[in-house]
């Protein structure tokens, strides 16, 4: 009897490298229309803002006492509006998306840095992890800077996506060659 494990090492890793090779391409493509990929990511985000809505505001009629039922109201009327917004103004999503991202950079960065000074005392790289806090805070506050060039703000999110689909394409491409070479043992 074959062992199920290599059988998957043996056919499997094309289907990474194939995988791989698609999304690094789809990550260029992503890089070389950036307003494009930055209007479908809003458009997704609409659509699944409009839908998530729908499906509360379904719910809510499953629940019988009004005061439960009255959260589920709100939060639904703040999904489908908020879905309703992107999907009337891309542009605008687009935009706000584009600034929450930014917002979540710094926050994210400020916390690094607070970690890796907290963690001094037990934590080897802890200098590491404030400079890659203090880099990231500081990409994040000069992004902010540019926001006000449309041309900028309106390609940022879309280059994200692309640089983030092509690390993603690598990785699936390095793992597909690993477990071939697994296999190959």
């Amino acid at each position: 009897m074959e062992n199920p494990v290599n059988t998957m090492l043996t056919k499997g890793w094309k289907w990474f490298v194939i995988v791989g090779v698609i999304v690094t391409l789809a990550g260029f493509f992503a890089i070389s229309l950036p307003v494009a990929a930055g209007m479908t990511i809003t458009t997704i985000i609409g659509a699944i803002f409009l839908v998530i809505g729908l499906v509360q505001l379904y719910h809510t009629l499953s629940i019988p006492k009004w005061k439960a039922k009255f959260w589920y109201v709100i939060s639904a009327l703040f999904y489908l509006i908020g879905g309703i917004l992107i999907l009337a103004e891309p542009f605008v999503g687009l935009f706000t998306i584009t600034v929450m991202m930014i917002t979540i950079m710094m926050f994210n960065g400020v916390t690094r840095m607070f970690f890796g000074f907290n963690s001094r005392g037990h934590l080897e790289g802890w200098r590491w992890i404030v400079f890659s806090g203090l880099l990231s805070t500081a990409i994040a506050v000069y992004f902010f800077t540019l926001m006000n060039n449309p041309e900028f703000s309106l390609s940022l999110l879309g280059i994200f996506m692309g640089v983030s689909f092509i690390f993603e394409g690598i990785s699936f491409i390095f793992i597909g060659v690993q477990m071939k070479n697994v296999a190959a043992k």
